[in-house]
């Protein structure tokens, strides 16, 4: 799972109803603070897709349980690689934002 597929599940995950191309392409332009093209978006969920880490129900798109056991793994990495033995403030603040990601994930609560 890439970074942007990382981010393109959770865009779906975290949200409260199902989420259309653009509003996720929106979501995941605001999180990285840069445009993301259109194709780049496409091909990953085109990935996301054929690996059952997504399922598109009509022109909305809604995250699977593949995709939810696929991210567990790589925001644990993530926690990982910035703890470091640090302890530096901004470390544990961004290790809370992501443990909390990692609890949701680990919840599995698809469907809200």
């Amino acid at each position: 799972m890439t970074v942007l597929e990382l981010a393109v599940f959770l865009a779906a995950y975290r949200a409260k109803r199902p989420r259309s191309f653009d509003d996720v392409l929106e979501t995941i332009a605001t999180w990285f603070e840069c445009p993301i093209p259109r194709r780049d978006l496409s091909r990953a969920l085109l990935k996301m897709g054929a690996k059952g880490w997504l399922v598109a129900e009509g022109d909305k798109l809604m995250p699977a349980e593949a995709g939810r056991r696929a991210a567990c793994p790589h925001v644990n990495g993530i926690v990982r690689l910035l703890d470091q033995g640090t302890r530096l403030i901004d470390v544990a603040l961004m290790m809370a934002v992501l443990r909390l990601t990692r609890e949701e994930l680990e919840r599995g609560d698809l469907h809200r």
